[in-house]
């Protein structure tokens, strides 16, 4: 879901030029929690979703990047993450980076 989360970031930052809200946040996560037949509570999600916006934006610059365009349509059309992606790649390592330091936290 982190990933999930992070994708969605930068594809909503893509789009808007601007990060998105709380409402965005919240819709993305149970997008992915319904799709996966999951559940969460909402501290669960406001942490991640924190962890998520934090890793987005540390990969902003990614809107210059000439395939840009084609990752965000790619997520548009087929509503779902590709791990492969050159965008799901991008962010991937910091996903599992934090979720690492989490695990050790908690």
């Amino acid at each position: 879901m982190l990933c999930w989360l992070c994708v969605g970031n930068l594809g909503a930052y893509y789009l808007n030029e601007s990060w998105p809200g709380a409402a965005f946040q919240v819709q993305s996560a149970h997008k992915w929690l319904d799709r996966h037949a999951r559940e969460a509570d909402w501290l669960s999600l406001a942490k991640l979703s924190l962890i998520a916006l934090d890793i987005a934006k540390r990969h902003a610059d990614f809107v210059n990047a000439s395939w840009a365009r084609d990752a965000v349509e790619e997520i548009i059309d087929t509503d779902d993450l590709n791990f492969e992606s050159r965008l799901a790649l991008l962010v991937l390592d910091d996903c599992r980076a934090a979720l690492a330091d989490r695990r050790i936290a908690d």
